[in-house]
């Protein structure tokens, strides 16, 4: 900033200078000791001018210098950086180049697979391998895999037909075992180990005892039961009619617990569970 302020100082002071001079020269006319003093003021100002202009010519040398080095610097700052993009570029490229190369190996390998496939394929599909087009095969290998997508369907809806119906028989077969079961047990006068009711009924006068479960819990005529409390066993009954929900029993007398009876909301459960 400086600089720029000298070389305004200097040119205000020439330009005063130069107008003094013009003013001074006509107003007076120069002669005797006035035109010696003149002459002395005239080689006074122009020797300042003269060194006001060398140092105007040095700064501005200096100045010039000094921009010079800074744009030196600076274009070799920005040739370095031209240089190092450069060599990024070229490297992006050399690897763009190579992964090019390689893709176009690719390219054609799959275009040889392709076409190997396809000459496979077309007899599969009952196309001449040698006649037929590229659209020819797909249509027909995809017209194929629907198909296979169909058949693959309907093998499906098969399967789960064919695990339905052996749910079915195995659900049947138990039925018919446990119908089986029953029979038997009914023929030999056994109701279900699993049985487990309650005394709903406790008569002492007649000595009958009415429970509250009946067909609906398997229970059969003439079966055995038996009326726990807790874990002590009471005595047994016999089974003497059976209805939907209820069943009578007489007490087996010879098989009663000493000082016991059978009260209501005993437990009664199948002999063979006991």
């Amino acid at each position: 900033m400086w600089k720029y302020i000298i070389i305004g100082s200097v040119t205000l002071f020439l330009g005063a200078s130069y107008l003094f001079s013009m003013n001074h020269g006509a107003l007076t006319a120069p002669s005797g000791e006035i035109a010696a003093i003149q002459v002395q003021v005239d080689q006074i100002v122009n020797k300042q001018k003269n060194i006001a202009l060398d140092r105007t010519i040095r700064a501005y040398a200096e100045y010039r210098k000094e921009l010079f080095e800074q744009q030196k610097v600076e274009n070799e700052n920005r040739q370095a950086e031209v240089e190092s993009e450069t060599q990024r570029v070229q490297g992006e490229l050399a690897t763009a180049t190579s992964t090019y190369e390689s893709l176009t190996q690719d390219v054609e390998r799959l275009r040889r697979e392709k076409t190997e496939a396809m000459s496979q394929v077309a007899p599969i599909v009952e196309l001449d391998a040698d006649s037929a087009t590229e659209e020819e095969i797909s249509a027909a290998v995809q017209e194929l895999m629907q198909n296979v997508a169909r058949l693959e369907q309907e093998n499906a809806q098969a399967d789960a037909a064919i695990a339905a119906y052996g749910a079915e028989s195995e659900r049947l077969q138990g039925l018919i075992a446990a119908a089986k079961k029953l029979a038997q047990d009914r023929q030999a006068r056994i109701s279900p180990p699993e049985l487990n009711c309650r005394v709903l009924t406790a008569d002492r006068q007649w000595d009958y005892i009415i429970l509250d479960a009946g067909i609906d819990k398997g229970i059969v005529i003439g079966s055995r039961l038996a009326v726990m409390r807790g874990d002590k066993k009471i005595c047994e009954l016999n089974v003497t009619l059976v209805e939907s929900n209820r069943a009578s029993c007489d007490v087996v007398y010879s098989t009663m617990m000493t000082g016991e009876r059978v009260e209501v909301g005993d437990k009664v459960v199948s002999v063979r569970n006991n």
